[in-house]
């Protein structure tokens, strides 16, 4: 396990280390102490577990540490990509005055910040808990059958499983003995030469409950580092345009509430639980936000004839319910009572990002493409269903051979 600390105390740095080196197992264990010598180590190295003082100077030469520089530093990790993300950080300072504030901004991240204080032993006692954590989870990890790089879950044959297959990735199908399940094994090429390994599967009807319960199953079965779901969505016309991306970022179950009378008229009291993005497969797929050159070029590669817009990427709101929806106002309604900044509605993506949230370690991180092909109104058509399917399967391919996202 590869830990770095980031402290430009010396004193206080080899404190740090001692407690690290005292855990045991097979640690590296980095060290520096400004943010300068943080971003060169971050940008050549991918830590298990970064231990990062609040308050650091820009330069190891610097006598005056600037109060919220690794603040400063937590923000850029998490919106650039010139750095290999930490798989944990863990905050450290001795500053009454500061402590808040990181406490409120590692936070938002799920990540921790420890109020350092030599007079106790309770700091100490906790960042041990949490490197003893990080060696059991990297055994367990080291010790379970090797897995896959990427499942990719869908809901329909046609057109959703069909454009995942017309991915050139060489499937074939996988069988298991007492699963009546097909799955389709294939694998791909990223820039760098490396070969990765995909999994792509349909669900045996539309729906949360059968995208839930597969995407479980899929994955105890293969472990991918990565948990997908490609196909169509009905769009917000307000916001989208027929054949445009929708990434989900956050996704929620619409239907999740409480049916109440108010003055003895029928009402509804949503109480959702979105699910986000991880900071890792947001930072990947926001630089495509707004660039149309890339899905262009994608466009060009359908071999039927595509909708006279040029695809926009759009990453936002994104809700599932348990039913076909052929009703514009349905868009409207959740809109208004649940997200004023909704995209879009689907039956099954949030089933998925559900079933990746509660998988255990090695946990996946989901991701949720979908191609506008209408706008939830009487006139579903099939007009753009197939060239919706098309593009959201050649964009999840993209990320995997060019952006390293699994």
């Amino acid at each position: 396990m590869i830990i770095g600390i980031v402290d430009d105390d010396v004193s206080k740095r080899e404190t740090i280390r001692a407690i690290v080196a005292r855990c045991g197992g097979d640690l590296t264990i980095l060290q520096c102490g400004s943010l300068s010598a943080a971003r060169r180590m971050l940008r050549d190295t991918a830590l298990d577990l970064l231990i990062l003082d609040i308050a650091l100077p820009d330069h190891e030469d610097s006598d005056d540490p600037v109060k919220d520089g690794g603040i400063t530093l937590f923000g850029e990790l998490t919106t650039s990509n010139r750095f290999k993300m930490p798989k944990h950080v863990i905050g450290l300072t001795a500053l009454a005055e500061v402590h808040e504030e990181a406490v409120s901004r590692f936070g938002s991240e799920l990540w921790s910040v420890l109020r350092f204080d030599p007079a106790s032993e309770e700091w100490a006692e906790r960042l041990s808990a949490r490197v003893r954590h990080l060696l059991r989870l990297k055994s367990y990890q080291a010790s379970a059958e090797p897995g896959c790089d990427l499942a990719i879950v869908v809901a329909l044959k046609t057109p959703e499983l069909d454009a995942v297959l017309a991915l050139p990735w060489d499937w074939a199908v996988v069988d298991r003995d007492g699963d009546a399940t097909v799955y389709h094994r294939g694998t791909f090429r990223r820039r760098d030469g490396t070969l990765g390994t995909a999994i792509a599967v349909r669900a045996g009807q539309m729906g949360m409950p059968a995208a839930t319960a597969l995407a479980t199953k899929v994955g105890l079965l293969f472990r991918p580092r990565c948990l997908a779901m490609v196909g169509i969505c009905a769009g917000n016309k307000d916001g989208t345009a027929l054949g445009d991306l929708i990434v989900a970022n956050p996704t929620w179950d619409y239907g999740s509430g409480k049916h109440t009378t108010k003055d003895e008229t029928p009402s509804f009291e949503p109480a959702p639980y979105p699910l986000a993005l991880s900071t890792r497969v947001r930072s990947i797929v926001e630089r495509h936000e707004g660039e149309t050159d890339m899905l262009s070029a994608l466009r060009k590669a359908f071999p039927g004839k595509p909708p006279a817009s040029v695809p926009n990427l759009h990453i936002g709101p994104f809700a599932s319910g348990a039913a076909v929806v052929a009703r514009g106002s349905m868009v409207t309604e959740v809109k208004e009572q649940q997200h004023r900044k909704l995209l879009a509605i689907d039956m099954e993506a949030y089933g998925v990002a559900m079933a990746s949230h509660e998988l255990p370690e090695p946990q996946p991180e989901f991701l949720i493409v979908k191609g506008v092909s209408d706008f939830a109104d009487e006139d579903k058509g099939e007009a753009h269903r197939d060239y919706a399917a098309f593009m959201s399967a050649r964009y999840l391919a993209l990320l995997c051979t060019d952006y390293a996202l699994c």
